[in-house]
């Protein structure tokens, strides 16, 4: 029956494709594509791209105590990372030079293996999810308010899971598909993207962001022909950027060749359905990459643990390090159409971001996700129509805003939210249904 209701979906979809492609030009919309079509109007997943070897600037190397980095990301102001094993504690790194400037430690948290931390606008999620002997029974995500780890009272949820199609938990050391480094945050769901030893593919679960015990939902899975062990998401630009490397189990050398794989221009949450396009680390570059982070989705940091690779007869031993990407020759075609200017240092100034309310997806159909900071939570929301008519309204009491569709034609709305006198404001776009 499951398998039955998987074709099921997988005709709908095909059929939905159909219809939106009879009404509008489907094709490869991306203008570095080898493929490019100037006459699409929806992109369908399908652009390919050349080969792209590209130069990672090496920043330095990270603390010793820091030879375990498993996560990295942008919060207050500043990089972040923490070690996989035996550490409760964050260490924030300076991005020009990779020296530890703060550390903060938590009291009460146990884990195995964190392999990764995102974030949404309430909370930090501390993934621990690493499963290399895929027998792992106890997977968990915790889930911690940021207001109170700045206010030195840490309060911590936790979020257990299971994968809804692993039904064999025997060990076997590094050769599971049930092994996980990167998660993102969107809506009101958590994204695991797997590290898939023995197939080279990765993945996509879903389960809900809320404390309890959730059965993960298997959604897509794509061949990226190595292992994924780090994810940056940027909701308001439709753009996941994974990192990781390549994996031959008989020759250590070659596994160890990073890459970065850009998805974007995705439908929904459908992060396979967009642009997906592979850019490989210059060959001479070896390390085992762990974490990429983005403040302004041009310029990426990421980090690598240390490791020791067997060259001929000696051992080359590989530091800690913290690099730097710059990827605005591959993002800044697309990214130019939400405002972003062509400066890797700066951030781009967004009306999402001005108006500390952020809204996805973007156009939307039924519902609205919206993360906003905790100072708004209980503020009157309305939204307006471009005649400047009030169609809804309603309380921040919640993260999603359900949209009568019977009363909201397509069209482009306002969102505004009243907060002690001021007014705040974002725009969005309702699609047909």
């Amino acid at each position: 029956m499951k398998n039955y209701s998987q074709y099921i979906f997988m005709l709908a979809l095909l059929v939905a494709t159909v219809l939106v492609c009879s009404a509008q030009v489907c094709g490869c919309t991306d203008s570095l594509a080898l493929n490019f079509n100037p006459m699409a109007t929806l992109n369908d997943g399908s652009c390919q791209y050349a080969s792209t070897i590209i130069m990672p600037v090496e920043i330095g190397a990270l603390d010793s105590q820091l030879g375990s980095t498993s996560s990295l990301f942008y919060w207050e102001n500043g990089y972040w990372t923490n070690n996989d094993h035996n550490d409760s504690c964050l260490y924030q790194i300076d991005s020009t030079n990779a020296e530890t400037i703060e550390t903060i430690c938590f009291d009460g948290i146990q884990y195995y293996d964190m392999e990764e931390i995102t974030q949404d606008s309430l909370y930090l999620y501390f993934g621990d999810v690493g499963n290399n002997n895929g027998n792992r029974q106890n997977l968990k995500i915790l889930r911690i308010s940021k207001e109170s780890i700045l206010n030195q009272a840490v309060v911590i949820d936790t979020i257990w899971f299971s994968y809804e199609d692993q039904t064999d938990f025997t060990s076997n050391p590094q050769a599971t598909d049930f092994d996980c480094e990167a998660f993102i945050v969107s809506g009101d769901s958590i994204y695991i993207f797997t590290k898939e030893w023995v197939s080279t593919q990765t993945t996509i679960y879903a389960i809900p962001k809320t404390p309890g015990a959730h059965m993960a939902r298997r959604c897509e899975t794509y061949n990226v022909n190595g292992l994924i062990t780090g994810a940056a998401y940027m909701p308001e630009y439709k753009l996941v950027v994974l990192c990781g490397y390549d994996y031959a189990p008989s020759n250590l050398l070659s596994s160890l060749h990073p890459f970065v794989l850009l998805l974007y221009d995705f439908q929904g949450d459908r992060f396979f359905s967009g642009n997906k396009r592979r850019l490989d680390f210059d060959f001479s570059t070896r390390a085992q990459i762990e974490a990429i982070a983005t403040r302004n989705a041009l310029n990426y940091y990421i980090t690598n643990e240390s490791t020791s690779i067997p060259v001929m007869d000696l051992v080359v031993d590989i530091p800690p390090a913290l690099q730097r990407l710059d990827l605005r020759d591959y993002l800044f075609p697309y990214l130019s159409r939400f405002g972003v200017t062509d400066n890797p240092d700066a951030v781009p100034s967004l009306q999402n971001q001005k108006a500390d309310i952020r809204i996805y997806p973007n156009p939307v159909h039924d519902k609205i996700y919206i993360d906003y900071t905790q100072d708004l939570a209980g503020s009157v929301y309305e939204i307006y129509n471009l005649r400047g008519q009030r169609v809804a309204e309603g309380l921040l009491d919640e993260h999603v805003i359900m949209l009568d569709n019977g009363n909201l034609p397509a069209g482009q709305y306002v969102l505004t939210v009243r907060e002690n006198g001021s007014l705040k404001s974002v725009s969005f776009i309702k699609k047909k249904q």
